[in-house]
């Protein structure tokens, strides 16, 4: 993270911010490297899971951090893949639900070109089922906020 910080901010200022790394609650300090990221110009291409989870720190409806965190890494598990898009028939609960937050927020239009041009389901449908598949695996809180995490994500990120 020090490279990240180095990258960032000038060397007062990453000092002291390793400083309030020893601080219990780390809220405010990831929300504080997620707007230095955003307005960043540079292409900083080091650690990019923990830029995606201070990025995700700025959500403002998010129930806590770890929550932010784990939709980084879901974030971070579908821009390694390959198919991203999501098919209830061949996929479980979790890898769909993940599949739905993840196109729904960054490749919307390609659910939407799939709907007119095979008869695939539209964005509502995996909307919907993403958000209970969410709920039934546990991860409550994405659940309840998963059309908040689709419009944030989408307004961040995409």
């Amino acid at each position: 993270m020090e490279n990240l910080l180095k990258q960032l901010f000038s060397e007062p200022e990453t000092q002291a911010i390793l400083t309030l790394c020893m601080e219990p609650d780390q809220t405010l300090l990831s929300q504080a490297i997620g707007k230095k990221l955003l307005d960043s110009q540079d292409i900083i291409d080091t650690l990019p899971l923990q830029q995606l989870m201070f990025i995700t720190s700025l959500s403002p409806f998010a129930d806590d951090l770890n929550e932010c965190n784990e939709v980084a890494k879901i974030i971070y598990w579908g821009i390694r893949r390959i198919e991203i898009l999501p098919l209830r028939s061949e996929q479980r609960d979790q890898e769909f639900a993940y599949k739905c937050l993840i196109s729904l927020s960054l490749y919307k239009q390609a659910l939407v070109f799939r709907k007119e041009r095979y008869g695939a389901p539209d964005p509502m449908f995996y909307r919907s089922e993403g958000q209970k598949s969410f709920i039934r695996i546990g991860m409550t809180e994405i659940g309840y906020h998963f059309p908040k995490w689709e419009h944030f994500l989408n307004e961040m990120i995409a």
